[in-house]
């Protein structure tokens, strides 16, 4: 297994890398372009795929995935992602890890990854049962107008999320915000801390929660993080909002340009 990377094929190098398919889709992408968004992460957090999908023929039409597990999980959840599209979702579920993991191999005989590593791909498996169970739950969204106008829910409309949530001033929301994102980041990378006052320290990766629009937007600035982890980051933490806080919150990342940039 000649590779840079030990117990690792060059094509699964590669994929790790320069990933084809990385990146995630929003309901507003799903609603422009008239298809369903079906969304599922495995337990332990290794990858979470997003399918775009024609709702009348099953068919995915385009899909993408965030991986923040082992280096194994990135490279086959790149490959896996690339193959479900063009076919239905029960296709895609029925692809194998054998099918999947072959694809990655330098040459039919020599295995793309060592013994230890294809254990990442269990996940695969889950996400797959998951996507089964969750696609009689999409649905198509209005597409939407070119400005969309933010509306808050009527008092009388307001569920018991509603309640917990929206009564509380700006600053309470952002303590609420702020007390489970620590966590929830330093879980998927260790040493992230909260920057006080915006002013984060050099070469120490950190976050700053800027601001709080339309009640569910919340808007974060990560510093001294790799560029194509923000979105993955970003994802997680919203995972966490919504299961801890309320269903509807949003996240919308940026990256903090280093101080010598131009």
């Amino acid at each position: 297994m000649a590779s840079g990377v030990i117990g690792m094929s060059a094509k699964a190098e590669a994929r790790l890398r320069k990933p084809r398919t990385r990146g995630s889709f929003m309901p507003i992408d799903a609603a422009r372009r008239q298809l369903g968004l079906l969304s599922v992460a495995d337990g332990a957090g290794q990858c979470r795929i997003y399918w775009l999908v024609d709702l009348a023929t099953r068919v995915i039409e385009d899909s993408r995935f965030l991986a923040f597990g082992s280096l194994a999980s990135h490279a086959l959840a790149d490959v896996f992602t690339e193959s479900v599209r063009g076919r239905t979702v029960s296709d895609a579920c029925r692809l194998t890890v054998e099918q999947i993991e072959a694809l990655l191999r330098d040459d039919p005989a020599t295995p793309a990854l060592a013994e230890d590593a294809l254990a990442a791909a269990e996940f695969i498996g889950e996400v797959q049962i998951l996507a089964e169970a969750e696609l009689p739950r999409v649905t198509l969204l209005t597409k939407p107008a070119e400005t969309p106008v933010y509306q808050r829910k009527r008092k009388q409309d307001w569920t018991a999320v509603d309640e917990a949530w929206l009564p509380l001033s700006l600053l309470k929301k952002i303590a609420r915000v702020d007390a489970l994102a620590e966590p929830t980041l330093r879980q998927r990378m260790p040493g992230m801390t909260a920057s006080a006052g915006g002013s984060p320290p050099p070469g120490v990766p950190s976050y700053s929660i800027t601001g709080l629009h339309d009640d569910f937007r919340v808007v974060i600035e990560f510093s001294a993080v790799a560029a194509d982890q923000v979105p993955t980051l970003a994802r997680f933490l919203e995972d966490a909002l919504r299961g801890g806080i309320h269903p509807l919150l949003t996240v919308d990342a940026t990256l903090k340009p280093p101080k010598d940039a131009p």
